[in-house]
């Protein structure tokens, strides 16, 4: 083998063993401007309802039978208030404000059906009944104090 075949062969195997070398290197490391950006992602988003307001609470699941409502508490906080009703029941059921001139917060619903419905309530007592016939007297009825 001639002198300058032997020399080219030496420069290849060398340029051959570099890049080699270079593919054992790690990952590349990300950026700093990357790894703040895909923090920032990862982040829950800031919850930004203020005190009393309850509008992006979560809504209130009341379930009417006969002759009762489940899941109406005692007391609520002042705002406005998402009810998601259902009649577990197997007679029509709705659901009333008295002190709010007797607004009808979910209409009557049949048997096995679902209704949604929203009321604004500032601070002070309500009453909750069901309209329908004598329910009321026969136990729909909740006092809720809103704070």
């Amino acid at each position: 083998m001639s002198r300058p075949a032997l020399v080219l062969l030496v420069v290849a195997a060398a340029l051959g063993l570099s890049s080699c070398a270079g593919g054992e290197a790690g990952p590349e490391e990300p950026s700093p401007e990357a790894t703040a950006e895909a923090t920032e992602e990862m982040q829950p988003p800031v919850d930004t309802v203020e005190p009393g307001d309850t509008s992006a609470a979560e809504p209130l699941s009341v379930a009417a039978d006969e002759y009762t409502f489940d899941g109406i508490p005692t007391s609520l906080p002042a705002g406005t208030i998402e009810v998601e009703f259902e009649n577990v029941g197997t007679v029509q059921h709705d659901l009333v404000v008295e002190e709010l001139g007797d607004e009808q917060v979910i209409p009557v619903t049949a048997p096995g059906e679902s209704a949604q419905g929203a009321v604004s309530l500032e601070p002070g007592e309500y009453t909750f009944y069901c309209s329908i016939g004598d329910h009321r007297a026969r136990g729909m009825e909740v006092v809720v104090t809103v704070e």
